[in-house]
């Protein structure tokens, strides 16, 4: 369908030296658009992004903030080890490049992958799939796509108020999937993380495409596990607690829970979600694991 973008899985980057030719044309039409650029930066694992401040509602509104992950010293100190900066306010401003984080963190559940979109949005199937698969999905342009706004710019074409929403969101989108999907799901197990996909999976049609891509299934990798995931977090006293907690029996019934009702959903067609898709998410109630006395 038309409204299919052409979305395409880049390989592996090789190393840092390839991770940064790779990010290369994404930061300067980044500069371009905006005056002002990430900046990539260096430790033993790799490279690390840092990212420019902006005063733009839209980027508030989709940067993740390191306080939705409670207070405790160990998670916090655990967070900047990881790679992760916060400014005064406590908005996430600075994360581990996506390649470098397999050596960062052994548990990885997610794994980051590159995908290049022929426009601002990433085709949601293929994100959806991506999901599907474990992956993390993260969308740079085409160098085709970044030229054309380039021109735009230079020719001060007219530019609507959704187009240029589209078009921020697309460069706030890396920093937004590494500062809310990534930094509260990292550390869900992968074996659960690939149940649940092939759960979900039973819920995908061939003609769930463009507009029918289903709603549902995408509200529970957007909504549902991230809401899971931040409860847990609020009040952890150690890292090393999350895989214990998420994977706890009263836990993880409430998660099934979400994903048999999602399925529901789906299931009931897309005469119900394109016409009440409401933006919902499910209450988690977390237990603890008892101590060890």
């Amino acid at each position: 369908m038309l409204l299919d973008v052409a979305t395409a899985p880049l390989p592996e980057p090789a190393g840092p030296d390839a991770e940064a030719a790779l990010l290369r044309p994404f930061l300067a039409a980044y500069r371009r658009r905006f005056g002002v650029a990430p900046a990539l930066a260096r430790d033993d694992h790799g490279l690390l992004l840092r990212f420019p401040a902006h005063d733009l509602p839209a980027h508030a509104a989709v940067v993740g903030r390191v306080d939705v992950l409670g207070g405790h010293p160990a998670v916090r100190a655990y967070l900047q080890r990881l790679g992760f900066t916060w400014d005064a306010r406590g908005v996430i401003d600075g994360a581990p490049a996506p390649a470098s984080l397999i050596a960062r963190a052994p548990a990885l559940g997610p794994r980051p992958r590159y995908y290049q979109a022929a426009s601002s949005a990433m085709n949601k199937r293929t994100w959806l799939e991506g999901n599907l698969r474990g992956e993390l999905p993260l969308a740079i342009g085409t160098g085709t796509y970044y030229t054309a706004l380039a021109v735009a710019a230079r020719l001060r074409l007219p530019e609507p108020r959704r187009v240029r929403a589209g078009r921020d969101y697309h460069f706030f989108g890396v920093q937004h999937d590494l500062s809310k999907h990534l930094l509260l799901t990292h550390l869900v197990p992968r074996p659960l993380l690939l149940d649940l996909g092939r759960a979900l999976a039973d819920g995908l049609r061939r003609w769930h495409r463009g507009p029918l891509v289903s709603a549902p299934l995408v509200r529970f990798y957007e909504n549902d596990l991230l809401a899971y995931c931040q409860q847990i977090w609020r009040d952890l006293a150690d890292p090393s607690q999350f895989a214990p907690t998420c994977l706890l029996p009263a836990n993880l019934e409430q998660l099934w829970r979400a994903v048999d009702d999602r399925l529901r959903e789906s299931a009931a067609g897309p005469h119900t979600w394109l016409w009440n898709d409401a933006d919902t998410c499910p209450t988690f109630h977390i237990t603890r694991p008892a101590r060890a006395s």
